[in-house]
């Protein structure tokens, strides 16, 4: 079917006409898109590390100590005076001591025992925690420390007594545990039916959770 008008063929602009109609609906999508645009941020998740200690129970090995040797006693050196007249002389003053008087009785001395020889082993009381070093807690370290006392016979540590046999890692825990096991408190040890100090060893486990 021929028109007088080329214009009036519908099948020759109706391509264009698709053409036109697409890009139009694309240009009015993306300016949807660019003007409702919505963000959504997700908040980020913190992580908090809370301190907890915890003492374990561990079985404890006896470790062996070489005993240093006493050094030789040196020959004294005799000085001679060059004369008899210039020797220097000695005068001992006289004492009141009574020779018939009895000497004082000896001080009484506590037997000291190591923990495998005990027949009562002391136990635990009273357990004090060591505080967590401020460098270990921001470094998120954790380690174990065992340390050696004597327990009076009243369950006290003895003061002085306490020193460090081991420490994983080294120079982090060890001035904690040595400050914590004074506050300890022990039943005492007890060997034939009476109480005696005992050496005992404790290790004290540093963790974070």
């Amino acid at each position: 079917m021929k028109y007088i008008d080329p214009k009036a063929d519908l099948t020759t602009w109706l391509p264009l006409v698709r053409r036109k109609a697409a890009i139009i609906t694309f240009l009015f999508l993306l300016l949807i898109f660019l003007n409702f645009r919505e963000f959504h941020v997700k908040p980020m998740k913190v992580v908090e590390y809370q301190t907890t200690i915890t003492v374990e129970e561990v079985p404890i090995t006896k470790q062996e100590i070489k005993k240093q040797e006493a050094p030789k006693p040196r020959a004294a050196e005799v000085i001679e005076a060059e004369s008899e007249e210039e020797a220097d002389t000695v005068t001992i003053a006289e004492t009141e001591l009574d020779v018939n008087e009895p000497p004082p009785p000896p001080p009484a001395k506590v037997e000291e025992i190591e923990y495998v020889k005990v027949e009562i082993k002391p136990k635990v009381l009273h357990r004090e925690l060591p505080k967590y070093p401020d460098i270990a807690k921001r470094s998120g370290l954790e380690g174990a420390v065992i340390v050696e006392f004597v327990i009076d016979t009243t369950g006290d540590v003895v003061p002085g007594s306490a020193r460090v046999i081991q420490a994983r890692p080294e120079g982090i825990f060890e001035q904690a545990a040595l400050e914590a096991i004074y506050k300890w408190k022990f039943s005492p040890g007890i060997q034939r039916d009476r109480k005696v100090r005992v050496r005992w060893q404790q290790p004290i486990i540093f963790k974070l959770r």
